[in-house]
């Protein structure tokens, strides 16, 4: 079998395999791709899986030459040739247990070794009917924005990812993330939620919903569901899918307060540049910075240390009754570098109750953060 393919759609095609493929696996077989060369209709697919989330991808290849074939490469070595490789045309030519990758002249060739398409795991199959038609940058956007949340200890695994829900009635899609001490939501309008197969919420894990943001934002339109337990992903060129986590996401309604006696009301860029210079004197690993609140002065510092302190005066609108709180600067940098508005709105109660997060032109999104107690 000889085949021709452009360059820059195998490079694609592999680049999404690859991030699929389990590059530790214990199974030699899972870090690995299935090519499926099919010479009627001039196609390859291509298949990767570490058993927990695939991949399957196709491309339109120029020329076929002798009958179609299905076999097994090492993925990351193949993508690495791929991308590597300096002509527009790469020729594939499968002899006996070796795929030769070569220029049309033959001045670069590569012999990869390949392996029984049969040692390939079987898996799942999916359809388009009944998944929603989202735009894929919203898609992308709705992960992005609250995923940096999620938690990273293992023994809180309903909050390792992101949970995903309609909102019917109100024609949008809900994504949110959190770790227990903090939380973030985000609201988009989609159109078409009634006519999907999307009726309960589900838990997307941190890795494949990376996946899924990545690939969503290269595509215009994406069709997304959720099918027996399996987030899926129909692109332009293929699909992705992934397990979701089992397990009931928490309450996190009943933990955002419905009222706020205190308002603070200050430039974000200003916010985050104190918040980066304040954290620069704490060695810690949770790096708290306290804010000293009154409606004539804001004062930013950091904990006095061996290494010293930093205490930063800033500008701002304080409405309320004069108050201490201390936060994690991290959490609030990480928040503050998501959002886009020039001003964010901080509600605060005390120094022991969450404070809530907005901005104007951070429409639909909130950020929950519980105060530190030192």
């Amino acid at each position: 079998m000889i085949t021709k393919v452009r360059n820059d759609l195998l490079e694609k095609l592999l680049r999404r395999g690859e991030s699929v493929a389990d590059k530790k696996a214990s199974m030699a077989v899972l870090s690995m791709a299935l090519l499926e060369f099919s010479s009627d209709d001039r196609t390859l697919h291509l298949t990767t899986t570490d058993l927990e989330q695939g991949f399957k991808g196709r491309i339109t290849l120029e020329d076929v030459q002798g009958e179609g074939l299905s076999f097994c490469v090492p993925c990351k070595r193949f993508y690495d040739i791929v991308r590597n490789f300096p002509e527009e045309k790469i020729i594939l030519v499968k002899e006996d247990s070796r795929l030769l990758i070569k220029d049309e002249e033959e001045r670069i060739v590569f012999e990869l070794a390949t392996t029984e398409a049969e040692e390939f795991p079987t898996l799942p199959e999916f359809f388009e009917e009944n998944l929603l038609q989202i735009p894929g940058r919203v898609l992308s956007e709705l992960i992005e924005s609250t995923i940096f949340c999620s938690s990273k200890e293992e023994s809180r695994f309903v909050l390792g990812g992101v949970y995903l829900e309609l909102l019917a009635d109100e024609q949008k899609m809900r994504a949110v993330a959190s770790d227990g001490h903090r939380l973030a939501l985000l609201d988009r309008e989609v159109e078409g939620l009634k006519e999907t197969n999307l009726k309960e919420g589900f838990i997307l894990a941190k890795k494949g919903a990376e996946r899924i943001a990545e690939m969503a934002e290269e595509e215009l339109v994406v069709r997304f569901g959720f099918v027996n337990n399996y987030g899926v992903l129909f692109t332009s060129d293929g699909i992705f899918f992934t397990r979701t986590i089992e397990g009931s996401f928490p309450d996190y309604r009943a933990v955002i307060p419905q009222t706020f006696e205190n308002r603070l009301v200050v430039d974000r860029k200003l916010f985050l540049e104190t918040l980066k210079r304040a954290s620069l004197l704490i060695p810690e690993r949770f790096k708290p910075v306290k804010l000293e609140l009154t409606p004539a002065e804001i004062t930013v510092s950091s904990p006095e240390t061996e290494v010293g302190r930093a205490r930063i005066k800033l500008q701002a609108e304080y409405q309320g009754s004069p108050l201490n709180i201390n936060f994690n600067a991290e959490y609030l940098i990480s928040a503050l570098e998501i959002m886009k508005s020039e001003e964010v709105e901080i509600k605060m109660n005390d120094e022991r109750s969450p404070s809530l997060i907005t901005g104007f032109r951070d429409e639909g999104f909130l950020y929950l953060l519980m105060p530190m107690v030192i």
